[in-house]
């Protein structure tokens, strides 16, 4: 061999061992004639290089696809030009995108090709990746621009076009703060460029939403847009460009005030509409508010109007239309109030400042949500339970059955702890048990028509006197006589009146407990019934999460009985109240229920 040649052959073996693309060489019949692979491109055959030899086209691809790879090759021989390929390929870990050179080798005599390929999946997904984010860029129903750190506009879309009223080539000449824009915000005041959404992302690096805004076009209309504005960093975590989505809203604005108005406050059901004159203090109220409220008139003074409110509410109140007033930001709050008739509902309330004919105002709506509040709570106080409660009962029982079988399989037998275990598991299984009867007849009964029907109290005490008694007979039950009746669900307040004697006895510190049950009229047509037990303080923590009516990891009730009392009384139009505690440790609880109406 002579020296040239030798120096042509290590010029070849070292081509081989740097090449970064799979190559095959293949002859006229489709049969894999040598493969030239290394460490570097080994990993990209899509089968073991050393099986492929010997082989042909048809044992590697399906025969479709091996027809058109034999045909690519017969083309190549005949012409001797090169071709360049594209092709997919199903293999084990999904579809691959391969391009191919296929060029003739071995001299006229020899019919072979050399096949180099390379693997350009990743490509193909980023160009259709590309391909679909510039079909969405152009087709979407909201305006985009982009915007250089700079300030310049470098793109928008069509959207963008009709919205702005210009040609995208005008958009793409301008700044964003250039003063031709004309952007204002409702009161006609111009928008500073540090206030621009454009500009606070910049400076933040924080996307803003919702801001809103009206701009005059260049035929001199006017359009408002909200803007939505985010940005997009670099590998450095600088702002590069800040994307700007805009929406129409001009359609929105000049009906939003007439809807949420005249529709959303007399047309849909449980809601009120009310406006506020700033400068006078007294309140309008509509129809829908007098029939919320229970009155025939609705026109108080504000001061008046937040005394009606739970105690523990007014000051919410108070501070949100201070706040509105002050700066004009929306308010929305949600508060207890008591209607005409003295029952306790949640209501929500939503206002705005507006000026009408010179004059500053806030105008608003109200919607009873006390059912939807009365859902939620039993949502969280149910999970709460089985969280808590269950869980706690169930550990009590693993625990204490682990501990006992390990007991039975010693060599000595403890009895008394034995017996410990054995008592603490049928404890916690009668209050897992007694916890499920009190969902059962709770779910019985707050599903039912509870403002129907009339109950005679004096027959109601008398029948939980015997049932109390039966089960404690150290329970003295002392009944005031009453002649009071109650409109109301009898199901319901048979329920009522047993949690709480129920409690009461659970609360007690003492072994013979007295328990008193009396019922008053009142004036406004209403019926108190109080149960009174000495030595059975409830629990401060739990007339804590009755009175702001939520729960949390840290104070939450122990069980669902009071929760069950109060949604069972505000469903019958009462209320539940508990009392400060006596002298001999007891807190009376006063439940009102409305009092049954004459024929």
């Amino acid at each position: 061999m002579s020296e040239g040649h030798l120096h042509d052959q290590d010029v070849l073996n070292g081509l081989c061992e740097i090449i970064s693309d799979p190559a095959l060489v293949i002859d006229a019949d489709g049969t894999f004639v040598d493969v030239i692979h290394n460490a570097h491109n080994g990993a990209l055959f899509f089968k073991d290089p050393e099986t492929l030899l010997g082989a042909d086209l048809w044992d590697i691809f399906s025969t479709a696809q091996a027809d058109q790879f034999h045909a690519i090759i017969e083309d190549v021989l005949q012409t001797g030009e090169q071709q360049d390929i594209e092709y997919q390929l199903s293999l084990d870990h999904g579809e691959r995108y391969f391009e191919a050179r296929v060029t003739p080798v071995g001299g006229d005599n020899v019919g072979r090709v050399l096949w180099l390929a390379e693997d350009i999946t990743q490509r193909k997904r980023r160009e259709e990746k590309q391909a679909l984010i510039e079909r969405v860029f152009e087709v979407s129903p909201v305006g985009i621009v982009a915007v250089e750190r700079s300030g310049r506009i470098s793109l928008a879309n069509e959207r963008a076009e009709e919205l702005l009223g210009l040609e995208r080539e005008k958009i793409t000449q301008r700044r964003y703060t250039q003063p031709e824009w004309n952007i204002y915000y409702e009161d006609g005041t111009p928008i500073p460029n540090s206030e621009h959404p454009v500009t606070q992302v910049l400076d933040s690096g924080e996307p803003v939403f919702g801001f809103e805004h009206w701009i005059e076009l260049a035929d001199g209309s006017e359009r408002w847009l909200s803007s939505n504005a985010a940005p997009i960093l670099g590998e450095d975590g600088t702002v590069e460009r800040v994307v700007v989505g805009l929406d129409d809203v001009t359609g929105l604005k000049q009906r939003g005030e007439q809807l949420e108005w005249l529709v959303g406050t007399e047309t849909l059901a449980d809601v009120g509409g009310w406006e506020l004159d700033l400068e006078t203090g007294m309140i309008e109220g509509t129809t829908g508010m007098k029939r919320l409220y229970g009155t025939p008139e609705y026109n108080p003074t504000l001061e008046e109007a937040i005394e009606q409110y739970h105690p523990d509410d007014r000051a919410v109140v108070r501070d949100a239309i201070k706040t509105c007033c002050e700066t004009g930001e929306p308010m929305e709050i949600e508060a207890r109030r008591q209607t005409a008739d003295e029952t306790e509902r949640w209501f929500r309330l939503r206002a705005e400042k507006t000026v009408r004919d010179g004059t500053p105002k806030l105008r608003g709506i109200v919607r009873d949500i006390t059912k939807d509040k009365e859902r939620e709570q039993r949502l969280m106080v149910m999970s709460r339970i089985l969280r808590h409660n269950i869980r706690n009962k169930l550990t009590v029982i693993r625990g204490n059955s682990r501990l006992l079988k390990e007991e039975l399989t010693s060599s000595e037998l403890p009895v008394d702890a034995t017996k410990g275990h054995i008592d603490r598991i049928e404890n916690a299984s009668k209050e897992l048990d007694s916890l499920a009867k009190r969902a059962r007849s709770f779910d019985r009964v707050i599903d039912r028509d509870l403002r129907s029907g009339t109950v005679h109290l004096r027959q109601v005490f008398n029948d939980v006197q015997d049932d109390l008694t039966e089960q404690h007979p150290r329970v003295t039950i002392e009944i005031a006589p009453t002649d009071a009746e109650v409109s109301g669900d009898r199901m319901a307040i048979d329920l009522i009146l047993e949690i709480l004697l129920e409690n009461a006895l659970e609360y007690s510190d003492l072994a013979d407990p007295t328990v008193e049950l009396t019922a008053e009229e009142t004036p406004s047509g209403q019926v108190t019934v109080s149960v009174d037990t000495d030595g059975s303080a409830i629990p401060e923590m739990e007339r804590n999460v009755l009175a702001s009516e939520t729960e949390g990891p840290v104070a939450h009730s122990r069980g669902l009985g009071l929760w069950a009392v109060m949604w069972l009384a505000r469903r019958l139009g009462g209320s539940v109240t508990m009392d400060e505690d006596h002298d001999d440790g007891g807190t009376p609880v006063k439940i009102v229920f409305p009092q049954a109406r004459s024929e």
